[in-house]
């Protein structure tokens, strides 16, 4: 089945190109999202991940305290973008969460309004960091015990083929039902798949055991998985828009990397980009989110435009 046979998402951004975000230019930001058919954003401006964790800190203007009458909150009205909000920012994933009157969410409904929120994404990729379930059950339920209309979004990581991770068949198996579990305490669920270039990425997919996938094998699998195993759940995909070598600071990565692996740590092409989102939308994917954006440094690049063409683009 194709998008000429009915099939449609919903698109979101997590994060924008640094040179973007830097400027807490929110006016035009939303202006430029919604004219690409945008409207969904996580607030994500980590801009590096190694040789540490850098972010530009614009997060704090997404979540309390806050006001109705911010110029992020303003533009995201104006705009009719609707913010993921960030439950790890929000709730501990251990100790006890606040009280109903003092509770973040409550305070963000205020400031953003309803129509302004999209839903709330749970921990992140619980079942590779090893939340428990218990804590995603609590935010899941105090999430509907505010307001039972919003959605509960969860990220799980696939499994990747390497020494410690998912590199024999019980830790496959294992891993995967671990990913089930969690996953009930969440309305829509999705994989994280960043799978280019394959050699880099050592994802694998299920159902191929110990291979290392290309991406639409790994979308294939993993948007297959979601239909088998939570059968009552939206699904979602969180796509690739940014290459493994930006998440590196430059001498860094000259120092850990050769300049073979650097180089093939590229970006998606825009065809890329398409047929990752495509292939979602064929295996049921109701909402796509680019996910990295914000590790791009370089406004001569054309990822960004890229991303916003190929969104444009795709049946809604």
């Amino acid at each position: 089945m194709s998008a000429g046979d009915g099939l449609c998402a919903e698109v979101g951004v997590a994060g924008v190109p640094k040179y973007i975000g830097a400027s807490r230019d929110y006016e035009t930001m939303f202006a430029q999202l919604s004219a690409a058919g945008i409207d969904i954003f996580f607030p994500v401006f980590q801009y590096q991940e190694a040789p540490a964790p850098a972010t530009l800190g614009h997060e704090a203007d997404f979540v309390p305290p806050c006001e109705r009458t911010s110029p992020a909150f303003a533009a995201l009205r104006r705009h009719k973008i609707r913010l993921v909000v960030p439950g790890g920012l929000i709730y501990p994933t251990s100790g006890a969460f606040p009280s109903i009157e003092l509770d973040p969410l409550n305070a963000l409904l205020a400031c953003a309004g309803r129509e302004a929120i999209y839903g709330v994404l749970g921990f992140d990729e619980p079942a590779l960091n090893g939340i428990g379930l218990d804590a995603s059950r609590k935010l899941y339920e105090r999430v509907k015990e505010i307001d039972p209309s919003l959605p509960v979004l969860m990220v799980q990581s696939p499994m990747v083929i390497e020494p410690g991770r998912q590199d024999s068949d019980a830790a496959r198996t294992q891993y995967m039902e671990q990913v089930r579990q969690q996953s009930e305490y969440a309305d829509i669920v999705g994989f994280s798949l960043y799978a280019i270039p394959a050699a880099i990425a050592k994802l694998g997919s299920p159902g191929h055991g110990d291979e290392i996938v290309d991406y639409p094998t790994a979308i294939d699998g993993y948007m297959g998985w979601l239909s088998d195993n939570l059968p009552g759940k939206q699904t979602m995909a969180v796509l690739q828009s940014f290459a493994y070598a930006d998440q590196f600071e430059h001498a860094y990565l000259t120092q850990v990397a050769p300049p073979e692996m650097i180089a093939e740590a590229r970006d998606p092409t825009k065809q890329e980009l398409k047929t990752m989102a495509q292939i979602s939308i064929d295996r049921g994917a109701q909402l796509i989110i680019w996910y990295g954006s914000a590790f791009k440094a370089d406004p001569a690049s054309p990822l960004w435009d890229d991303v916003l063409t190929v969104s444009k683009a795709l049946p809604r």
